[in-house]
């Protein structure tokens, strides 16, 4: 049975800082529109992982409990004030990246999700291209240690509309080839995809049995099949492969409503992929 499944970053506060809310009230709201799955975002105030306490984990379960939702995934939030990005020339804010990243895997295990999202970081400005490369590719190393340890798979995205070191599905695959762990995976966004002119449905082919988790957007981030692109043919072509993971919608911005792009979002997958 298919699992489709919803990012929570609609109901929070990052990449935008409104609409905002709760964890606890994005699950009910996620769970009233019907879905099978929630990916956490690891931003506040939702599942940032130095706010994850014993007493906010138990909340967030009771409302989990009280759902028909399993936690697909992890998503990490790069980006703003603290950074903290892996490509980093600064040692500092790579090692902030590593505990961001190992907190997202603690999240992962408070709520029993299997796959937490690698989002490589980026290239400054005057920076070597290998150099950035080298640097998240030693911070990840360690993070598929613990993944390891905690039976956990790390998803490698590649973000063209957001960064400029993993952008293609050949880097995702040269990094899998280099870091040679069993934990490691991939994992596509048909946006980042529309952001190059290039088909979703290549994507899932190229990376085929190294596909393990899938974010679905259409065009402006509107919810699938409200905007320009095409999604049969890829869902198609994720049957040929074999891949069993969840259907993660992540859509997001201040000209959606919440309610009403999460409950169409889920009556067109449902529909796409019956």
């Amino acid at each position: 049975m298919v699992s489709i499944g919803i990012n929570t970053w609609l109901y929070a506060s990052f990449p935008v800082w409104t609409p905002s809310y709760t964890l606890e009230s994005t699950i009910d709201h996620i769970d009233a529109a019907g879905f099978d799955s929630i990916e956490f975002g690891a931003a506040s105030p939702h599942a940032w992982p130095q706010y994850m306490d014993e007493e906010r984990q138990a909340s967030i379960q009771e409302r989990l409990d009280a759902s028909d939702l399993t936690v697909s995934s992890i998503c990490p939030a790069l980006g703003g004030g603290p950074g903290p990005n892996p490509a980093s020339p600064l040692e500092v804010e790579r090692e902030a990246a590593r505990e961001h990243y190992l907190g997202c895997l603690d999240v992962a295990e408070a709520f029993d999700s299997d796959i937490v999202i690698w989002v490589g970081g980026w290239r400054l400005q005057g920076q070597r291209y290998e150099d950035a490369w080298a640097n998240q590719r030693a911070v990840l190393n360690d993070v598929l240690e613990a993944a390891e340890r905690m039976e956990k798979t790390v998803a490698i995205e590649a973000n063209a509309a957001d960064v400029n070191l993993i952008e293609t599905t050949q880097d995702q695959l040269r990094l899998l080839d280099e870091v040679d762990s069993p934990n490691a995976g991939a994992m596509m966004d048909t946006a980042h995809a529309a952001h190059r002119g290039e088909s979703p449905t290549i994507y899932v082919e190229e990376l085929a049995d190294d596909l393990v988790h899938l974010h679905l957007a259409d065009t402006d981030r509107l919810p699938p099949g409200e905007g320009g692109l095409s999604f049969q043919a890829m869902f198609e072509k994720l049957d040929d492969v074999g891949y069993d993971g969840h259907y993660t919608a992540e859509i997001f911005g201040g000209h959606l409503n919440p309610d009403e792009a999460a409950l169409t979002t889920r009556q067109n997958l449902a529909a796409m992929l019956e």
